[in-house]
């Protein structure tokens, strides 16, 4: 057993919250909360997120299946504070939506996750190069198509293969997209349609979107960079935007807080698919070597899993009978963490609005305020020293 311990938030301890000694928990528990404790950690992250300069913060605790509390933090847009129904938009949070949507109609033999992806599509940079044709859905979920993270990163801009399909670990929302395209040239239908269709439809989701809807632009927490301006929504600071009705499989959904809870405990439960794919969703499939979310250097050794990895979809910690299933996600001036434990069924959502570093930096004090036991933590120090040291 451990103990909820102390919080990271300038000199303010946990005995201020709990006012005297720490309930013992499991590491695999979020701490329980009362109103009492609810209120006074409503206090320590506005402080916390003032001290970031975070612009806008939404926050869910879930245990055993169930939201049990939230808070709401700074402004939706001026004159209208955060709320249950500010939309964030979740960056690469994303993806574990694209998953979910994927192993759902997996489930319902409408798509197969060993299948070629060439018989349907085939990105025309990449069409005749005969690895093409070893690309599968699995291989995309996992994070082993070869491809880079982006193809603008390439002097070219065009897509090729980093690494061969299959062998190796190598991030990518490239691959996230190529699986969109296959899923909806298999099937005739735009992939925003069937996450609507396959996810939201059933969950009950009805405060999120994933392509660019501009009737929503009043309710997204809007995005200002170090300097307090607004550069649009889905746009960066040079003046580009993504434009609207379109999507990406890899980023830039946005939803509140409340309906991102439900989809986490849909996921929790293995609703919309079997148990079987399931262990499949929560096995390590990819190890990531020396990019491991975990440094066990940094965490005492009970917090070190024995493996770690991605899935299908979900980053796993595997710590044998427990694992942690999590996702994050980052941009110029957004910062999002989600994660839950596969037995407990607790589980944590943060949602930033704030320029790195500062919102890797408000995380990992976001999170031990929370989850003080929390695996995850460390990663998030030590993104921010990074951070830091690249800013000056």
């Amino acid at each position: 057993m451990k103990r909820f311990g102390t919080l990271a938030v300038a000199a303010m301890v946990t005995t201020s919250i709990f006012g005297g000694e720490a309930p013992a928990r499991s590491a695999s528990d979020i701490p329980a909360m009362t109103p009492n404790l609810g209120e006074e950690l409503e206090q320590v992250l506005k402080q916390l997120f003032a001290q970031h300069g975070v612009n806008t913060a939404g926050v869910g605790i879930i245990r055993d299946a169930e939201l049990v509390w939230t808070g709401y933090f700074g402004q939706q847009r001026p004159g209208v504070p955060a709320s249950e129904e500010t939309l964030f938009n979740i960056a690469s949070i994303t993806k574990v939506v694209t998953a979910e949507t994927i192993l759902r109609l997996v489930d319902q033999g409408a798509l197969s996750l060993n299948e070629a992806m060439a018989a349907y599509w085939m990105d025309p940079d990449i069409a005749d190069d005969p690895r093409t044709r070893q690309l599968t859905p699995r291989m995309a979920l996992n994070h082993t198509t070869g491809f880079p993270n982006w193809r603008f990163f390439l002097e070219d801009n065009r897509l090729r293969f980093v690494n061969d399909p299959g062998t190796a670990y190598g991030y990518s929302g490239e691959g996230y997209e190529y699986l969109a395209r296959y899923a909806e040239a298999k099937l005739e239908k735009p992939f925003d349609a069937l996450v609507r269709e396959t996810v939201f439809k059933p969950i009950g989701i009805k405060a999120a979107s994933y392509q660019i809807d501009e009737r929503l632009f009043d309710r997204i927490a809007r995005p200002l960079d170090r300097d307090g301006e607004f550069h649009g929504h889905f746009c960066r600071p040079g003046g580009w935007c993504r434009e609207a009705d379109t999507y990406n499989a890899a980023a830039d959904m946005v939803v509140n807080v409340p309906d991102h809870a439900a989809f986490m405990i849909a996921v929790m439960r293995g609703d919309g698919y079997g148990e079987k794919l399931v262990e499949e969703r929560n096995r390590v499939q990819t190890v990531k070597g020396d990019q491991a979310s975990v440094d066990c250097h940094r965490v005492p050794e009970d917090l070190c899993p024995r493996k770690q990895g991605f899935g299908l979809g979900w980053e796993v910690l595997d710590y044998g009978e427990e694992k942690l299933l999590t996702h994050g996600g980052s941009d110029w001036a957004q910062v999002a963490l989600n994660y839950f434990y596969t037995d407990s069924h607790d589980g944590l959502i943060v949602f930033l609005n704030v320029p790195m570093p500062e919102g890797l930096a408000a995380m990992a004090d976001a999170v031990e305020a929370i989850d003080p036991v929390s695996p995850l933590i460390e990663l998030y120090r030590m993104r921010a020293e990074k951070a830091a040291r690249q800013a000056d």
